[in-house]
C-alpha cells in the first residue's frame, strides 16, 4: 500500500494542495491515516478514495457544518447516487420542526423554490400548505403554524419569499399569488440541497456576468452571517449584520415598486428624491417638465432663488441597460439649454461605456442606477415609513466617577 504525504495526497487526487490541506484539517478524524515510527503522519489509498468522496460533497455546494453532519452518518465513501439520496433524507430531517423551534428564513429558500418548481401559479396560503407538507408538519403543530395567526413559520416563509422575489427567482402575478421564474428554476437545479441567499445571489451575479444579459435581474449580494461562525460573533455584530440585511432587502423591494409605476409618476418620485437629498436648497424648488414635450429633460431643479444654477434631470424607467448613446443624447439636451449640470436616473443599469463617457466630458453628469436609487430612497425616507425602533444602551461611566 502506498504512503502519501499531504502534498502527495493532493497531487495523486489531482486537487489543489491548499484545498486538500484544508480538508485534512477540517475532517481529519474521517480521513484514514497512520503514524510512522518517527511520529510523522502519512496517508494511504483509502485516504485517496475519501478525498474524492469529500470532493463530491463540496461539488454539491454544502457548507462545512453540513458536510460534518453528513459524515457522522456516512463515514464511508458512497456512490454519487447514494450521496444524493442520503442528502435528501438529511435535508428533510434537519427541517423537521422541534418543539418551540422554528425554521430559519435561510432554510426556506430552496424548499420554497421546490414547491413552486411545477411552474404553476400558487396562492400564498397554498404555498404554506405545500411547505408544511414538505417539512412533515402535522397535527396541532400544523394547525398552530398555518392557522394560528402570524406564526413564526409564516413570518419566516414570507421573509424568504421577499428575498427570492427581489432576486428575480419568484414573481408576483396578482395579489398573494406567485410563480417561479426561469432563473428560479436555474437556482433550484444548482442548489437542490439548500443555500443561503448570499450564495444564491453570488451565483446570480456570476450568471448575469457570463451571459452579458439585459434581463431585469438584481445582482445585489445580501449579507448574512455564516452559520459556521455564528458562535464567534457578538450580539452587537449580529444586530449590525441583520440591520444591513433588512436595509438591503428594503432597498431592492422599493426598487421593485418603482419599476411598476407609470413613467410620469416615476419622474415625480425622482424629483421628490433629489429634493429630499437637499438639491433645490431650502426652497425645494423643482418641477417636472411637460411629459409630451420634455425635449430630453424630465425634471428641473433650481438651486437658487433666481434660477441662476439649474440641474436638469432625465429619468428612465427601463429594463434594458442604458448605454453611451442615451447619455450622449442627454448631453445634447443640456447643450441646447446651455446647462452645466445633469442627473440621469434609471431603474436598470448603465454600461461601462456610459460611465466612461461621463468621466471625459466637461459637463457634470451624475449617473444613478437602480441599485443606488433604491438605497437613496431608503436613506432619505422617500416612499418609506418607520416600522419599529430599537434603542441599544450602554453604561455611562462618567455617572459613576466621583471627584475626590
Amino acid at each position: 500500500m502506498h504512503k502519501y504525504s499531504i502534498k502527495d495526497l493532493a497531487d495523486t487526487c489531482g486537487y489543489a494542495r491548499t484545498t486538500v490541506r484544508d480538508w485534512v484539517t477540517l475532517f481529519n478524524e474521517y480521513i484514514p491515516s497512520q503514524e510512522d515510527l518517527d511520529g510523522s503522519i502519512y496517508y494511504n489509498d483509502k485516504s485517496v478514495e475519501f478525498i474524492h468522496y469529500l470532493k463530491q460533497l463540496r461539488d454539491r455546494k454544502l457548507r462545512k457544518n453540513v458536510i460534518r453532519e453528513f459524515l457522522k452518518l456516512n463515514p464511508e465513501p458512497l456512490s454519487s447516487k447514494k450521496i444524493d439520496n442520503k442528502l435528501d433524507d438529511l435535508l428533510k430531517n434537519n427541517f423537521v420542526l422541534k418543539e418551540k423551534k422554528a425554521l430559519t428564513p435561510t432554510q426556506f429558500n430552496i424548499p420554497y423554490l421546490k414547491v413552486l418548481s411545477d411552474g404553476k401559479i400558487h396562492h400564498v396560503s397554498e404555498i404554506n400548505e405545500l411547505l408544511a407538507d414538505y417539512f412533515s408538519i402535522e397535527g396541532e403543530q400544523r394547525e398552530n403554524y398555518l392557522y394560528g395567526g402570524d406564526s413564526k413559520f409564516k413570518i419566516r416563509a414570507r421573509f424568504a419569499r421577499r428575498e427570492l422575489q427581489v432576486s428575480g427567482l419568484v414573481e408576483q402575478l396578482e395579489s398573494n399569488t406567485y410563480r417561479i421564474t426561469e432563473l428560479g428554476h436555474e437556482v433550484y437545479r444548482r442548489f437542490p440541497y439548500g443555500a443561503s441567499i448570499s450564495l444564491i445571489s453570488k451565483f446570480i451575479k456570476e450568471r448575469v456576468n457570463e451571459e452579458q444579459t439585459d434581463r431585469d435581474i438584481n445582482t445585489e449580494i445580501f449579507e448574512d452571517s455564516d452559520a459556521d461562525n455564528e458562535n464567534d460573533i457578538t450580539p452587537t455584530e449580529i444586530m449590525d449584520d441583520q440591520f444591513k440585511r433588512i436595509n438591503n432587502l428594503l432597498a431592492l423591494e422599493i426598487l421593485e415598486k418603482v419599476k411598476k409605476v407609470n413613467p410620469k409618476r416615476f419622474e415625480e418620485i425622482v424629483l421628490d428624491l433629489l429634493l429630499a437629498m437637499g438639491y433645490g436648497g431650502s426652497l425645494g424648488s423643482g418641477q417636472t417638465t411637460d411629459y409630451i414635450k420634455d425635449e430630453g429633460v424630465d425634471a428641473i431643479i433650481k438651486e437658487d432663488k433666481l434660477g441662476l444654477d439649474v440641474i436638469y434631470v432625465q429619468a428612465k424607467r427601463w429594463k434594458n441597460t442604458v448605454g453611451r448613446p442615451d447619455i450622449q443624447a442627454f448631453t445634447g439636451s443640456l447643450e441646447g439649454k446651455k446647462a452645466r449640470k445633469g442627473v440621469f436616473i434609471t431603474t436598470s443599469r448603465f454600461t461601462k461605456e456610459a460611465h466612461e463617457f461621463v468621466r471625459h466630458i466637461e459637463k457634470k453628469i451624475i449617473l444613478i442606477d437602480g441599485e443606488l436609487l433604491g438605497k437613496y430612497m431608503l436613506e432619505h425616507n422617500v416612499g418609506m415609513s418607520e416600522d419599529r425602533k430599537y434603542i441599544v444602551k450602554k453604561i455611562d461611566t462618567d455617572y459613576f466617577n466621583v471627584e475626590e
